[in-house]
């Protein structure tokens, strides 16, 4: 046993060294460049320029090899003003046309009202270590397509950008609001022929974490700008943000209400069925589509539309959006309380921001039971870090709920659970508690040099009681505790005629952590990670 604990320490060591050192960047953006503008006769065109040069195979294959850009061609239009890359000798290779290729996006799949949907991929050619991707394009919305201009824009790159600059122009009698969150740079502003611009240029832009979420996902981005980590602009040509939720609040409508009252018929007959609470009920239907028809077109993606919840209930998918409609809509059909939450980034102003920095929204009831699921729920446990509001602008707070789990079940050693070892010796495996392990990609280094906001607190205990074998006596235990200022973890192990019953316990109080509390959280799950932790040692009765 010697030989193995030698080699996990070794194993350990190296991990250490390798999470700890600063790694040199994959690629590098020499140049990235973002101007939105608003025309004079209300369509808008976003620009988009980038210079990035390569640095390793990761980045030159996987990476960075292809470019994806979302659009609707019934109301948008995709141009590609230049593409080429520049090899390391100063050789252009243009891309070929054969390498533009429009495909359906991910997010549109099962979902027919979205297929209109395109994602033109853009695959570079030419590459090698050294060589510089050169891409310039825009994509223009037509007047009437998105009602204001709309700006949610994170700053940061999974890579170092030497040169940012963004830029925001709209005709001069246009009100504008803008902020940059988490910065303190500021903008220069011009005027010229009748349009009024507003210009960033930041220098020496450093990556954001790849411990984070994607920033593809909504609570990829409110995690890192809440944390004060993410640099992002925000923008509008709204009036007031009040203005614009009334815009978006007319998006909320029923449909054909004969629909939803035969929908709402069904469900009470299941209620009546099994002696259960219409609520419940409501809760188990809307659950099932969040988990198995769940479209991930973004509110953004779809144009700041939504479908009528009659339209989701015939086609039994939705959006987030389309979801949380179809849940009010059934909750007050129902004669429950129920409304639209939405959930935004804060800025220090309120009409600083529009639809645009909107994260998501939530379907909010009063009559919510315990062991039902908020829908929104990861971003209604950031709200202290964000702008809660119902439809018409007015603060809410949405019931907040850690992750509390209790769990008791019983092990019975087989093969797919443990390990024969010489000499009849054993290792069984615990079950893993999955509600920690949204938790782990937070705990991947011992030091971080931004803040970090995890997407939920925990408190789990786990119980299991692991009947052993005959002709098998477990190899004792001590009992571990580690208890640090934002939570604790234990695990306790005690025998019985029935077997071994193994208690683990983490409890994870605190969201926000700095680099200099970091570690504190980085010891209770590196404890709680210890595979010694949850395996038990069986050795043949004496």
């Amino acid at each position: 046993m010697k030989t193995i604990h030698l080699y996990t320490g070794a194993l350990a060591l190296l991990l250490f060294v390798t999470l700890t050192t600063q790694a040199a960047p994959e690629a590098r953006f020499g140049k990235l460049s973002k101007t939105y503008t608003l025309h004079t006769d209300g369509s808008q065109e976003l620009r988009v320029q980038k210079e990035l040069t390569l640095y390793t195979h990761a980045a030159m294959n996987s990476l960075y090899g292809e470019t994806f850009i979302v659009y609707d061609p019934q109301y948008q239009q995709l141009e590609i003003h230049d593409s080429y890359t520049r090899q390391k000798d100063g050789t252009l290779i243009r891309t070929p046309a054969n390498a533009f290729v429009e495909v359906l996006p991910s997010a549109a799949a099962n979902a027919p009202a979205y297929n209109r949907l395109k994602e033109m991929v853009v695959v570079h050619t030419g590459l090698e270590l050294g060589a510089t991707i050169c891409l310039d394009y825009s994509i223009k919305s037509r007047a009437g397509y998105l009602p204001e201009l709309d700006i949610c824009c994170p700053v940061k790159e999974l890579s170092p950008i030497d040169e940012f600059t963004f830029r925001i122009e709209v005709p001069e009698d246009k009100p504008l609001h803008y902020e940059l969150l988490n910065a303190s740079a500021r903008p220069s502003e011009a005027q010229k022929d009748g349009m009024k611009s507003v210009t960033w240029k930041l220098k020496d832009v450093e990556p954001r974490p790849y411990s984070y979420p994607s920033l593809r996902s909504s609570l990829g981005i409110v995690q890192q700008a809440a944390s004060g980590m993410m640099p992002v602009i925000v923008a509008s040509t709204w009036p007031g943000y009040a203005k614009a939720l009334k815009s978006l609040a007319r998006q909320f409508t029923p449909g054909d209400r004969t629909v939803i009252e035969a929908k709402l018929t069904e469900l009470k007959q299941a209620a009546q069925k099994d002696s259960t609470d219409l609520r419940s009920v409501i809760a188990d239907y809307m659950n099932g589509l969040y988990r198995s028809n769940l479209c991930t077109v973004s509110l953004q993606e779809a144009g700041y539309r939504l479908r009528p919840a009659s339209e989701v209930i015939r086609s039994a998918y939705g959006t987030q959006a389309e979801l949380v409609n179809l849940d009010v809509a059934l909750q007050q059909a129902a004669g429950l309380k129920a409304e639209v939450a939405v959930c935004a980034l804060r800025p220090s102003e309120t009409d600083n921001q529009g639809m645009g920095s909107i994260v998501s929204v939530v379907a909010k009831s009063d009559a919510t039971p315990k062991d039902a699921v908020l829908q929104g729920t990861d971003e209604a446990r950031l709200q202290s870090y964000m702008t809660v509001t119902d439809l018409q602008a007015q603060p809410l707070k949405l019931p907040f709920r850690n992750i509390q789990d209790t769990q008791q079940d019983i092990l019975e050693v087989k093969a797919d659970n443990s390990q024969a070892l010489p000499n009849g010796w054993q290792v069984v495996n615990l079950k893993p508690v999955s509600a920690v392990l949204p938790l782990y990609t937070y705990a991947a280094n011992t030091t971080i040099r931004e803040n970090i906001l995890l997407p939920q607190t925990v408190n789990v205990i786990c119980e299991t009681l692991v009947k052993l074998p005959e002709g098998t006596v477990w190899s004792p235990k001590a009992d571990k505790e580690l208890t640090r200022p934002c939570g604790k973890v234990s695990f306790t192990y005690r025998s019985d005629a029935d077997g071994v019953t193994v208690t683990r316990s983490l409890s994870i109080t605190q969201q926000l952590f700095t680099p200099e509390v970091y570690r504190d959280f980085y010891a209770l799950m590196a404890e709680w990670r210890d595979t010694n932790n949850h395996t038990l040692l069986l050795k043949p009765a004496e």
